[in-house]
């Protein structure tokens, strides 16, 4: 258990729960066995059809420990990210971890991400340990040594956040500075560690502190690609291009925002949104490559990167642009074109997902 002292602040811990019955108790003893003081716990269910709330309540009511817990349901079920917006709104810690009803949080999971936020950082998120139904290992999410994005013009040059939402907590002031996540977009990882980056910045924990479980249901999109078939990868392929864009509008907002905060000034707001205008361009031309026949995909691709790679240059040079828009391009079109040749180079360079 932490130290306690006149420093240490309230933490709020997450637990957002709809329809996972058979997994949400150890779920839920996982948060109560959280090592971190003074820690606010808050079970949040959207409005489950199966018991999963009352299991819940059943776990905290038998509770005895220091932690403060609230236990609480929606009328009707609001949608991930409404739900989350709520919680966190109710939520009187400084800084919010957040956990699914279905992963298991390692005892010094809150612990270590508060130590790492109060060493500077507005985000911070860790490796996790998959697992199946049964609670079997998987392996790792990344292999030991993943290299994070910390500040927004990395991710802007990426074209990614390069986070998970499974292990995500961000500082409360991150939400007090730039409202709720939109509804307009899936999940919470494509909102704050951007969000984060303009302000203290993302931090990586090389540790898997949750063990997330792979059960087939989730909504991340690396889970839905399992099972489907070629026409139905293709259309998921064309959807998250689709996302992608929505996402680049939703960060330029976001420095629209940090421009009005005094965050970033006048010129940087100028660049970045020439950047996302760029990228929402190089997410459309994926998704045409993403949909074409095979034979017109090999044509257009290589004439695209250098194009795409040239309309960059002006913000990142020609090394580097070349280098990130084509490994976009390629990486993302081999995704849902050569999955099994995609797989592999994945596995090669150390990601599982």
């Amino acid at each position: 258990m932490t130290t306690l002292n006149e420093a240490t602040p309230l933490v709020s811990f997450i637990l957002v729960t709809y329809n996972q019955e058979e997994f949400v108790e150890e779920a839920v003893r996982a948060a109560l066995a959280q090592t971190y003081s003074p820690l606010e716990i808050i079970v949040s269910d959207d409005a489950s059809i199966d018991r999963t709330y009352e299991v819940a309540k059943a776990v905290v009511d038998a509770y005895e420990g220091p932690h403060r817990v609230i236990v609480r349901r929606n009328e009707r079920n609001m949608g991930i990210n409404p739900h989350f917006n709520l919680a966190v709104n109710e939520a009187q810690g400084e800084f919010i971890v957040v956990a699914a009803g279905d992963d298991v949080s390692l005892p010094e999971r809150t612990e270590k991400l508060a130590k790492a936020w109060m060493g500077g950082a507005s985000a911070v998120f860790s490796n996790a340990e998959m697992i199946d139904v049964r609670g079997q290992t998987k392996g790792l999410m990344v292999t030991p040594g993943f290299r994070n994005l910390r500040d927004w013009r990395g991710m802007l040059m990426h074209g990614t956040h390069a986070s998970w939402g499974c292990t995500l907590s961000w500082e409360k002031r991150v939400f007090n500075l730039f409202g709720d996540m939109q509804e307009n977009i899936l999940g919470e990882d494509a909102v704050v560690p951007f969000r984060g980056s303009l302000l203290k910045g993302v931090v990586y924990v090389d540790e898997p502190l949750v063990r997330y479980r792979d059960r087939g249901g989730n909504v991340s999109f690396w889970s839905k690609e399992k099972g489907l078939g070629p026409k139905e990868l293709i259309e998921l392929g064309c959807h998250i291009m689709q996302f992608k864009r929505q996402m680049y509008d939703n960060w330029s907002n976001d420095l629209t925002a940090a421009n009005a905060l005094g965050i970033i000034s006048v010129a940087e707001l100028k660049w970045g949104t020439d950047v996302l205008q760029e990228s929402s361009i190089i997410a459309s031309k994926m998704e045409y490559l993403i949909k074409s026949n095979f034979l017109m995909t090999l044509f257009l691709m290589p004439i695209w990167i250098v194009f795409l790679s040239a309309r960059m240059a002006r913000f990142f040079g020609v090394p580097i642009s070349f280098k990130h828009t084509a490994w976009k391009i390629l990486n993302g079109v081999l995704h849902y074109r050569a999955p099994r040749t995609h797989r592999v180079i994945r596995r090669l360079l150390g990601r599982n997902i």
